[in-house]
C-alpha cells in the first residue's frame, strides 16, 4: 500500500524526539513493505535526512519563517490554551497544506490518507480524501480532542471529520470515550496503544551510569518529557520529600524542556529537596536510551490539569518499559492499557502524593520487585507493546477501510 501520514508534528533533526512516534510508526509499516510519505508543516529547525526509508514533505505556510509556529507544540501555551496568533494562521495552515497533499497525491496515487491529530490535520484531510476518494484514517493523540471538547466550533469540525472516516484511532478509553461524544462512529474506533522499539533500548546499566557519572549505590528516580501541567510533576515533588525520608540514597532526574520549568524549580526549593532533583532540561532522542538504561524507577504522575487536558499514552512509558524498568504512573489516560500493577509496574490515583510516595519508595526498598517489574515490563513490550505490532494493527485498519 501507498500510504500519506499527514502530521503537524515530526522530529526536526536526527536527534529530535519531537514525536517521534510518527516517524516510529511510520517506519514500521515500511519494513512491513509499504510505502509510506508524511507531510509535515515546514519549520526552521527542519534538518531531514537525505536517505530516508521513509518520504518527508514539509509545506510552507507562512514568510517569514519565525511565524512558522503552527504544529511542533509550539502554537499552545503548556497545552491548555491556543496562542492567539494561531487563529489568523490556521486558514493559511490549512489551505497550504491541502493544496500539499492534493500535489503529493497526483504524484503518488495513495490508497489511504492517514491523518494525525483530528484538528487540525484530520479536517483538511477529510476534505482533500473527498476529493480524491482515497479512504481516510485519524489517529486521535490527546490535545487535539481536549480542545475539541472545550471549544464547541472546533468540536463540530472534530466531529464532521471523524464521521468520514474509515477509520480511527485512540491511545486510552478516555480519548475513545470523548471521540464518540463528539460523533465518531463506533463501528470506525480502534482502541490502540503505542509501542517502542525493543531493540533500541538494550544499553546496559553500569555502563550508562559511568557515562552519566552517577555512582553505582545511587537509586535514581526518573521522569521525562516535556515539562507542563498535565505531566503532573508538581505532584511528583510533592510526594519526593517522603521517598527520600525511606530511601536516602534517592535521587530524582527530571528531564525535558517546557513552560513549567521555573515553577518546579521554585516548588523543589520550597520543599528543602533542590539538592536531590536535578532538571536535566531537553534530553536529544540518541540520549534517551542511555538515560533510562541509568535510572531504578520511571515516573509518569500525569494528571487531568485544571482545564481538563491530560496525556494520551506517553510513548517514554513504552520506552521505560522497553528499557527493563519498572514504571509508576497516574491511573489516567492510557496508562492502564500497559502498567499493569505487579507486573509490570504499580498505578496510584492522579493528584495523591502519599500514594505515589508510598509506590515509589516501595519499588527502590524492594530490589527483588523492582527486578520483576522491569523484566515483565521489557517482556510486554517485546510481546506487544512494540512498533511491529502497531504497524499489523494499522494494516488490517486500512485493508478494513479499503473494503469498505
Amino acid at each position: 500500500m501507498r500510504i500519506c501520514f499527514v502530521a503537524s508534528s515530526f522530529p526536526k533533526h536526527a536527534t529530535d524526539g519531537s514525536a517521534r512516534f510518527i516517524r516510529s510508526m511510520a517506519e514500521a509499516l515500511v519494513d512491513r513493505g509499504h510505502e509510506v510519505d508524511v507531510l509535515i508543516p515546514h519549520h526552521p529547525d527542519l534538518r531531514l535526512p537525505a536517505n530516508d526509508k521513509i518520504g518527508v514533505t514539509a509545506f510552507r505556510y507562512v514568510w517569514p519563517s519565525s511565524l512558522a509556529i503552527m504544529g511542533y507544540s509550539e502554537a499552545m501555551v503548556s497545552d491548555t490554551a491556543l496562542v492567539p496568533v494561531s487563529y489568523a494562521l490556521a486558514p493559511l495552515f490549512a489551505l497550504n497544506e491541502a493544496r500539499a497533499l492534493l500535489s503529493l497525491h497526483r504524484r503518488r496515487r495513495y490508497d489511504i490518507v492517514h491523518a494525525h491529530w483530528v484538528i487540525p490535520n484530520g479536517a483538511v484531510a477529510a476534505l482533500t480524501a473527498g476529493v480524491t476518494k482515497r479512504p481516510l484514517v485519524i489517529s486521535l493523540h490527546g490535545s487535539d480532542i481536549f480542545f475539541s471538547v472545550r471549544k464547541p466550533l472546533l468540536g463540530k469540525v472534530a466531529g464532521w471529520t471523524m464521521r468520514r472516516a474509515a477509520g480511527v484511532t485512540a491511545c486510552s478509553e478516555e480519548i475513545a470515550s470523548h471521540a464518540c461524544a463528539l460523533g465518531a462512529r463506533p463501528s470506525a474506533l480502534h482502541l490502540l496503544p503505542w509501542g517502542a522499539d525493543p531493540a533500541r533500548f538494550i544499553a546496559e546499566r553500569s555502563e550508562a551510569r559511568g557515562q552519566l557519572g552517577i555512582t553505582a549505590d545511587a537509586q535514581i528516580i526518573l521522569s521525562l518529557g516535556r515539562l507542563v501541567k498535565k505531566k503532573g510533576l508538581n505532584v511528583l515533588l510533592q510526594a519526593l520529600p517522603a521517598v527520600f525520608a525511606r530511601a536516602p540514597l534517592a535521587r530524582c532526574v527530571i528531564a525535558g524542556g517546557g513552560p513549567e520549568l521555573e515553577p518546579l524549580r521554585t516548588q523543589a526549593a520550597e520543599l528543602g529537596i533542590a539538592e536531590r532533583v536535578e532538571f536535566a532540561g531537553p534530553v536529544e532522542w540518541n540520549r534517551i536510551p542511555e538515560l533510562l538504561a541509568a535510572c531504578d524507577v520511571f515516573v509518569a504522575p500525569s494528571v487531568h490539569d485544571e482545564n481538563g487536558n491530560v496525556d494520551g499514552l506517553p510513548t517514554t512509558v513504552l520506552e521505560a518499559m522497553a528499557a527493563g524498568r519498572p514504571v509508576v504512573a497516574s491511573r489516567v489516560a492510557g496508562m492502564e492499557l500497559v502498567v499493569k500493577p505487579g507486573e509490570t509496574g504499580m498505578l496510584v490515583p492522579e493528584y495523591d502524593a502519599p500514594a505515589l510516595a508510598d509506590a515509589l519508595a516501595t519499588v527502590l526498598e524492594q530490589p527483588l520487585l523492582r527486578a520483576a517489574l522491569g523484566a515483565g515490563a521489557r517482556r510486554a513490550v517485546e510481546r506487544e507493546f512494540n512498533w511491529r505490532n502497531v504497524a499489523a494493527r494499522f494494516e488490517q485498519i486500512y485493508e478494513g477501510a479499503l473494503r469498505s
